[in-house]
């Protein structure tokens, strides 16, 4: 008997093990997908689907046109592999591109209970023309979370314009529309609520995630958002760096002549594009001189109906009158955001030493910076002595230690380019949308996007990335495990990123306050106990460079007009001065004249005193 038993338990542990084995399969309008099984090292069962399809493939008729929906397919399609990706500059990986490439890669955990869960929708690649790599997400999904990342076009196949409905532009934000639709018809097949979606961007992603929270066609897609470390945040602020449409249509028609497409109708040179081969496309690519023109313009030449940006972000952020936004936003940057961003300039600054980075710092990158603001050109250099006061002069002095230079050099570049363009993006955010949340990530020793680690006391670019997706991420980038402390850190951060997703709030309202117009609050995500010599707390980066900065400007302005002395009638600064010294001069003759009366006077009305006085002596 016992025989029988210990032969039914083995069969009930079979069956059980083939249960747990089997792929996972889900059933959407589309059709049937089959996907995958792992676990994450706190042996939570994720579900993962690669390469799901939200749109036709933007290839032949389609090429330059805005996303279709995709028909689905009629067998099982398999989610096994990660799909290829959309063609870009400096790729990798050339051996995996396609223009066929607008894939949603889906992690779920997917509760016993049923339960639906909250959403997060990753955009994510490094600019407008460079991509990045395949993000793992199943340890963020192991926090019971349906994780979704989203594939975009790029570069000239997203952004070539003509200037008309059949040639738009705009495509990569397009893309990224489509992918929110098929979320919200779908995701409740793998478990997510389509009713608690987060938008999360990082880098021209984080860009991205703006355009998208400004555009009147994604009103109620997303409930909340999550904007990691924006790529050239400064052209949300300064109108001049915004591109034009007639820019980006007159180097899209510069395009087409390159490529032999110099027809007299658009129509026709629509068509020739079409007709390119994908390598011919690529082959303009490394033009540097129209990467400018590879961005999102507003499209306000389109019928209203089809419009999906009427403004810029800088026009949308800045105007008043715009409704106010259901959301709630979580808004940061790290605090060397600027190294690895632009490794190739900083590897050049190192091999000429640190004297060489000093007279740089001096005499191109303060003066670069400056340009950001508009000041009197009079005050800048008392502006320049300022900065470098604050932010060179001290460090410069210490050992000679090129790293520390270099590092110096990034908190200057980064408390500007990010810190304070991410004060001023929130300032603007704060009016429009419900709840704001800003962080700055300074925690050092971080291991960045391409897995090198950095001997320095703060946070590179794509170090909080990193930090976020945790274990799987190391493992793909740094080729290892993460150590103890590394787990540590990873989970503080992620826990931060999972609350907002899940409730709105980041973390203790106590400690992490909103952020309001009247209350400017930045919270540092820092580790205690790990500050340096080098740390600068994030509101003495903003109030330097968006307070002090302007009013020292206003006074050397104040200053400056108090020691003009030209006249009324145009006469020059040194004829006014030389008559004012001849009018000083005519005054003080005047005055030395009545005190020589004055003592004339006096010496003689005492001699007459005298002589009286002796006069009754003698009797």
């Amino acid at each position: 008997m016992w025989h029988f038993v210990l032969l039914g338990f083995w069969f009930v542990l079979f069956i059980f093990a083939k249960v747990l084995a089997q792929e996972p399969v889900v059933n959407i309008p589309q059709g049937r997908i089959i996907g995958i099984k792992t676990y994450t090292k706190g042996s939570i069962p994720v579900e993962i689907y690669y390469g799901v399809p939200y749109a036709t493939a933007p290839k032949g008729r389609y090429r330059f046109s805005a996303p279709e929906r995709h028909t689905g397919w009629s067998r099982t399609f398999s989610a096994h592999r990660i799909p290829p990706h959309c063609p870009h500059i400096g790729d990798q990986d050339k051996d995996n591109y396609s223009e066929d490439c607008l894939f949603l890669n889906i992690w779920t955990p997917r509760r016993v209970d049923g339960k639906t869960l909250p959403v997060v929708v990753i955009l994510y690649t490094e600019s407008w023309v460079r991509g990045g790599i395949s993000l793992p997400c199943q340890e963020l999904a192991s926090e019971d979370i349906v994780v979704v990342t989203v594939m975009y076009r790029l570069h000239l196949l997203a952004f070539f314009t003509l200037g008309s409905i059949s040639a738009r532009g705009n495509l990569a934000l397009l893309d990224q529309y489509l992918a929110l639709l098929w979320v919200r018809d779908n995701i409740a097949a793998f478990g997510g609520d389509p009713t608690a979606i987060t938008l999360l961007g990082h880098t021209a992603g984080a860009v991205s995630a703006l355009h998208q929270i400004t555009s009147p066609r994604t009103i109620g897609l997303f409930q909340r958002a999550i904007i990691m470390s924006p790529f050239d945040i400064w052209k949300a602020m300064d109108e001049q760096r915004v591109i034009e449409v007639a820019e980006a249509e007159r180097i899209s028609r510069e395009i087409a002549q390159l490529l032999r497409c110099d027809n007299d109708t658009d129509q026709e040179i629509l068509r020739c594009m079409r007709e390119r081969p994908l390598a011919d496309i690529l082959s303009i690519y490394s033009n540097e001189t129209w990467i400018r023109a590879m961005q999102p313009i507003p499209d306000t030449f389109l019928p209203e109906s089809e419009q999906f940006l009427p403004n810029s972000l800088l026009v949308a952020l800045s105007t008043s009158t715009q409704q106010n936004l259901q959301l709630d936003v979580l808004l940061g940057a790290n605090d060397l955001e600027i190294l690895n961003y632009n490794d190739d300039k900083h590897d050049e600054l190192i091999k000429r030493g640190k004297l060489y980075i000093s007279d740089y710092v001096n005499n191109k990158l303060i003066p670069e910076i400056l340009g950001l603001f508009s000041m009197d050109s009079a005050a800048l250099p008392m502006l320049t002595e300022a900065i470098r006061w604050e932010y060179w002069i001290e460090k410069s002095k210490k050992d000679g230690n090129i790293l520390n230079a270099i590092e110096s050099l990034a908190r200057i570049e980064s408390s500007v380019q990010w810190g304070a363009g991410i004060a001023l993006i929130a300032t603007r955010l704060a009016r429009r949308v419900g709840r704001l949340y800003v962080y700055r990530y300074s925690q050092p020793a971080g291991v960045d996007i391409r897995g090198l680690q950095y001997n320095l006391t703060g946070a590179v670019h794509g170090s909080d990335l990193v930090t976020l997706l945790g274990d799987a991420m190391m493992l793909q980038v740094a080729r290892r495990p993460a150590t103890a402390e590394e787990i540590r850190i990873s989970s503080q951060f992620r826990n931060h990123i999972v609350n907002f997703i899940k409730f709105g709030v980041p973390g203790d309202g106590k400690l992490w306050r909103q952020y309001k117009p009247n209350d400017e609050n930045i919270y540092d995500i820092r580790s205690s106990g790990t500050a340096s010599i080098n740390y600068r707390s994030p509101d003495r980066d903003v109030k330097f460079w968006l307070h002090y900065l302007p009013q020292l400007s206003k006074v050397l302005k104040v200053v400056e007009k108090s020691e003009h002395l030209s006249s009324d009638k145009g006469e020059s600064r040194l004829r006014g001065g030389v008559f004012a010294l001849c009018g000083v001069a005519v005054i003080l003759l005047l005055l030395l004249c009545v005190c020589a009366i004055l003592i004339h006077n006096q010496r003689s009305r005492r001699f007459t005193v005298t002589d009286d006085n002796h006069s009754k002596i003698g009797y």
